[in-house]
């Protein structure tokens, strides 16, 4: 696992401060990279509840880490992120693609236990 540290600027730090993105490598139980937030849930929280966003890809790319930051800003910036909520990343996801639009939803790849604490009150 790697912690990055996304380069927001100024502004928009002030938006998610502590945003850090982790990238998981593949493992025993997935040949996928995993992109998750971490600072979101701390810049946007309300009585004791917030969000991070997971992102699953088919390999380690820049492309994945700064599609999380722009997640991450989108949500913290005004524009609050729930489930089955799109946004709009104005390019395709990845090269070939025509998704320009990510869906948020439960981390259903993950398994039951993430998709339980992701509800947890």
């Amino acid at each position: 696992m790697e912690v990055v540290v996304c380069d927001l600027g100024p502004e928009r730090r002030e938006v998610v401060p502590e945003l850090r993105v982790l990238v998981v490598g593949p493992g025993p139980r997935s040949d996928s990279w995993a992109y998750v937030t971490a600072g979101c849930w701390a810049a946007t929280e309300k009585d004791g509840h917030g969000l991070e966003f997971v992102m699953t890809a088919h390999a380690q790319d820049q492309r994945f880490i700064d599609l999380m930051a722009m997640i991450a800003y989108y949500h913290c910036g005004g524009h609050r992120l729930d489930l089955e909520h799109s946004m709009p990343i104005g390019e395709p996801w990845v090269p070939g693609s025509t998704c320009d639009h990510l869906l948020i939803s439960l981390p259903h790849l993950h398994g039951p236990d993430l998709d339980d604490v992701v509800r947890c009150p």
